[in-house]
């Protein structure tokens, strides 16, 4: 123990300018296992005791952007040989832009960061014979997102958009939670915009701190969860669970 800390104590001293901590440096160690003292490390040991460093200070997630370029599959692969399949997420940022813009001006009917995507056509064929409500796409437009749904949607399961942030959370140890005012619609405010506000906090953290973190000193009658529910201010938090709630103020 003593040889660990003082490994400690000199790695902390050498890691300090990057803002880390003896806690941090410790649990560099420990993800390697490093049994070896100090004064044995070989250029080997100090690269592995280097790499995990960063990979505990600095986590990374990849975002793999243009994943519905031609040539996209050729360079995902040799970045995939390269890098924990954990940490990458494949992505198309412009066509998720695209599918939002489409959506707003009222063409298609699209679940942000999902595959589910539903043009008038989709809607006529389903059996809504007013198609949605949504407008009619151009021949050009129709290609381009017949396109986009069997390059990007049906290929990769999404934009990855969305994932990417959720395996940033993840990777950090985070639970993503949604306070909404009105439990059934999933609105915040004025806004009619589902899940428009979220919050991370820590894993282990209780509805009772989600409470305080969000609404500060605000007196709590009652917290309610998905279909009305109330929940326990003891409860704990996780993704899927407790992670949508609405806070109720009062005495």
């Amino acid at each position: 123990m003593a040889i660990k800390a003082t490994a400690v104590e000199t790695l902390q001293g050498q890691f300090s300018g990057y803002g880390s901590t003896s806690s941090t440096v410790a649990r560099c160690l420990d993800r390697i296992a490093l049994k070896e003292p100090l004064e044995a490390w070989s250029d080997e040991t100090v690269e592995k005791v280097v790499e995990a460093f960063i990979d505990e200070k600095f986590p990374t997630v990849f975002a793999l952007n243009k994943i519905d370029h031609p040539d996209a599959d050729k360079n995902i692969s040799k970045i995939a040989k390269m890098q924990d399949p954990q940490t990458i997420v494949l992505c198309s940022a412009i066509s998720e832009v695209f599918l939002r813009r489409l959506a707003k001006q009222g063409y298609i009917k699209y679940i942000e960061g999902s595959e589910f995507l539903d043009t008038r056509e989709d809607l006529i064929e389903m059996g809504d014979p007013d198609g949605g409500g949504l407008k009619e796409m151009d021949e050009k437009l129709t290609s381009r997102v017949e396109n986009l749904k069997d390059m990007v949607l049906y290929r990769f399961g999404s934009t990855g958009v969305v994932q990417c942030l959720s395996r940033a959370a993840e990777l950090l140890g985070l639970v993503p939670v949604f306070p909404v005012r009105n439990i059934h619609t999933f609105s915040s405010g004025a806004g009619s915009a589902a899940f428009r506000d979220c919050v991370l906090v820590k894993k282990n953290t209780t509805v009772g701190e989600v409470a305080t973190k969000v609404m500060g000193d605000v007196p709590i009658n009652y917290i309610e969860g998905v279909g009305g529910i109330r929940v326990s201010e003891d409860e704990i938090v996780e993704v899927g669970k407790h992670d949508v709630l609405s806070f109720k103020p009062g005495r």
